[in-house]
């Protein structure tokens, strides 16, 4: 009896409104702390108590459903495109719903069948569909074609937009491992394959030396790769301006011939790394010429010299020459 006495007494308090008038504050804490956890509890209840109702009536969702290719013999190929999934709208009880929802069965399909109607094989599935209304299925009809298994080796092109800081530079080409890949596929596929590139990469602002990882772009066609990403290597340094004295001679001269330049020498300004500077003073990494085939089909007496590089120790980029033009005389011997 006591017992039922207390819960009587706290079901007054909790439905009445005179607890505001209590005159003790920790006990009016208690109360509000006890309608809050009893409106939870009630809450709660009545929603679990919809819910396992509600469960027990028919409902119609889409379901994502995998599907797997087998008993493709290794020499085979699918020259089809074939969906890695299917989606099936489907009517049932809740309960059953759920489990389909939340684990969706694989569907098997043979390498062999040609063609395929998807929605009977799915709609005959044992287990999880048994129960199930199958009312559509995308796609509904499947056509798997195979070839014979072939392999090609292709290059791979990289796809980089590569900026570099004020006064900095490449030293060399960037490079890439590996530079091509081996694909594997139907046969006829392969065909129109010529190289494969990578993913779109940018780097901006770069003033140091880089090495990444770069993924290669996802083949479609049913066509396999050998690797799935390269390492892309970049040298980079700082420059600063440099220059020399630079003669200019003849090219293709003739014999007997001879020519003179006015002035002899040209000072050719270069931009060189900060670490090769020193080297490369008193070294003359240019060379300016004019073919004498030019100045033959000139009649103005001024012509603008060629300037090449001519020496691969140094990563020496050309800025500019002065002067543009030189004038030039034919010397006739004595």
């Amino acid at each position: 009896m006591n017992l039922w006495n207390f819960l009587s007494d706290r079901l007054k308090v909790f439905f009445s409104s005179n607890d505001a008038e209590a005159e003790d504050p920790d006990e009016q804490n208690f109360f509000a702390r006890e309608k809050v956890i009893a409106f939870s509890i009630a809450f709660v209840f009545a929603l679990s108590l919809w819910f396992v109702v509600n469960m027990n009536r028919d409902f119609n969702i889409s379901v994502e459903v995998p599907i797997e290719l087998v008993n493709l013999p290794d020499n085979l190929a699918l020259r089809s495109e074939v969906p890695d999934h299917a989606t099936v709208n489907v009517t049932g009880e809740g309960w059953k719903l759920i489990s389909l929802y939340s684990n969706p069965p694989m569907v098997n399909l043979s390498a062999e069948s040609g063609q395929i109607n998807l929605f009977e094989q799915i709609r005959n599935m044992s287990g999880t569909f048994a129960d199930l209304n199958v009312m559509q299925v995308e796609p509904i009809m499947l056509t798997i074609e195979t070839e014979e298994k072939a392999t090609k080796r292709v290059p791979i092109v990289p796809r980089f937009d590569l900026s570099l800081q004020n006064q900095y530079g490449l030293i060399g080409e960037p490079v890439i491992s590996p530079d091509s890949v081996t694909l594997t596929g139907a046969e006829s596929r392969l065909e129109e394959i010529s190289e494969w590139e990578t993913e779109e990469v940018s780097f901006n602002n770069v003033s140091r030396s880089l090495e990444r990882e770069v993924q290669l772009k996802q083949p479609e066609g049913n066509v396999l790769l050998d690797v799935q990403g390269i390492t892309f290597r970049a040298d980079v340094a700082e420059f600063t301006e440099a220059e020399v004295r630079v003669p200019v001679r003849t090219q293709n001269l003739p014999s007997g011939k001879a020519v003179s330049f006015n002035p002899s020498s040209i000072t050719v300004r270069f931009d060189v790394p900060i670490h090769q500077y020193s080297d490369v003073q008193g070294v003359r990494p240019f060379a300016a010429f004019v073919n004498y085939e030019d100045m033959e089909q000139d009649n103005t007496g001024y012509i603008i010299p060629q300037v090449e590089k001519i020496t691969d120790d140094f990563d020496v980029r050309l800025r500019s020459f002065q002067p543009q033009r030189v004038s030039y005389f034919n010397i006739i011997p004595d």
